[in-house]
């Protein structure tokens, strides 16, 4: 079954997909180092718009009393952009996982390939739920333990999904 040629597709579009968990996982490490989820509190907006007004603060000049700096700096070093940058890729993500999933259901699968990729989508809602919760309750500790803790849920369910899909030759 793991060497029909119609899944050659689903497994570089599985690879794709644990990679983009892998950046936004790394971009939430930014998050939390930059204290930036506690700004910006509700969701989906960010202030009066879906893109946060002082999003290219550090480099427009507009931050008080500092000199501007490169505008790449703001992706590291502004808690408006690197929140921004987080609920982007977290949302692409979240698509994405909904996507293979829906591909998942037009191939065959292997049992255990399908039960890694049907939980990838539950721990993804969960972890989507988390994050939101999260930021609208203004990073109560626990919340944000478990939210951080489920980014690490997701990315080893998409390395499980990955290696059932692994053909041996």
């Amino acid at each position: 079954m793991l060497s029909n040629p119609m899944l050659k597709p689903f497994r570089t579009y599985t690879h794709a997909t644990t990679g983009l968990i892998f950046f936004t996982a790394m971009s939430g490490a930014f998050v939390a180092g930059l204290d930036a989820g506690l700004i910006y509190n509700e969701f989906p907006y960010m202030g009066n718009s879906l893109i946060p007004s002082d999003m290219w603060a550090i480099s427009d000049g507009s931050t008080l009393g500092v000199d501007p700096k490169p505008w790449y700096l703001n992706f590291l070093e502004n808690p408006a952009t690197v929140q921004f940058d987080h609920r982007v890729l977290a949302m692409l993500t979240a698509t994405s996982v909904f996507s293979l999933w829906v591909y998942a259901r037009k191939l065959k699968l292997p049992k255990n390939a399908r039960y890694a990729v049907n939980s990838l989508l539950g721990v993804c809602i969960l972890q989507v739920s988390l994050g939101i919760s999260t930021l609208i309750w203004l990073v109560p500790v626990p919340l944000a333990a478990a939210h951080q803790a489920g980014s690490l849920t997701l990315l080893s369910t998409a390395l499980w999904l990955m290696h059932t899909l692994k053909r041996i030759k």
